[in-house]
């Protein structure tokens, strides 16, 4: 889905700090509650995290942009309780102001509402699957990505990669896809290619010469390029 969350290649926020031996960690109780509630959906069955991340993408921009990492979670847990039919909106509504009033009070847990799953993941821990079809593309293709989005919803082609060509560095196995996965149209697994772009390809002349961005991207996002003028065939050596 287009929106604000995807910022690969926006100009005007500054720059990504970046913190050596950072811990990886939660620095409260209330970001370590985000990530057990999201975990507890995941586990019943009533969602996966394909649509856990269409959520996060479904907020408004003036919702999204001040929140941490973690608050985007728990907004996302409130939208799927509701969604899912876990709870009623006046239920998540009241018990967050309750929490802003009494952050550290445990607020009481919503009334649960009889409901069937909107969504048809069964909770697999791997997201690997096998097809009986072969592959499109293999190591050394020349590939383009589609310069529209896959589609009005859920899906994981970065807008600054579409219209693009790059090769083929890696080819893996199929995995669920998660423009369906996100709607509940099932998991209809595809293979993944992790492509090589030139800076120059992304970015214009300004790119450094010297560096390639590896991106893995999904089979129906991709078409078969023309071989450059170099090569006279199909394919190009790898890229590294």
């Amino acid at each position: 889905m287009d929106g604000i969350h995807d910022m690969g290649g926006m100009e005007g926020y500054g720059p990504v700090p970046y913190v050596a031996d950072e811990p990886i960690d939660v620095g409260s109780r209330w970001q370590a509650f985000s990530g057990a509630a999201m975990f507890a959906l995941l586990r019943s069955g009533r969602t996966n995290i394909d649509a856990h991340r269409h959520r996060i993408e479904r907020l408004d921009p003036t919702r999204y942009l001040p929140i941490s990492y973690w608050g985007r979670w728990l907004a996302a847990v409130e939208v799927a309780v509701v969604d899912q039919g876990i709870a009623e909106q006046a239920e998540v509504d009241r018990a967050v102001t309750a929490l802003g009033h009494h952050p550290d009070q445990t607020a009481p847990p919503p009334r649960m509402h009889p409901v069937q799953s909107l969504e048809s993941r069964d909770n697999d821990a791997s997201f690997l699957r096998t097809i009986d079809r072969p592959r499109r593309f293999e190591v050394g293709d020349r590939v383009r990505t589609s310069p529209d989005p896959p589609q009005r919803g859920h899906h994981r082609l970065p807008r600054y990669v579409r219209g693009r060509t790059g090769v083929v560095v890696r080819a893996y196995p199929a995995f669920t896809f998660p423009d369906t996965m996100a709607h509940g149209d099932g998991e209809q697994p595809t293979y993944v290619y992790a492509v090589g772009f030139s800076a120059r390809e992304l970015w214009g002349p300004g790119g450094d010469p010297h560096q390639i961005c590896h991106i893995d991207l999904f089979e129906p996002y991709l078409e078969a390029a023309e071989p450059t003028p170099a090569t006279g065939g199909t394919r190009t050596e790898e890229t590294r």
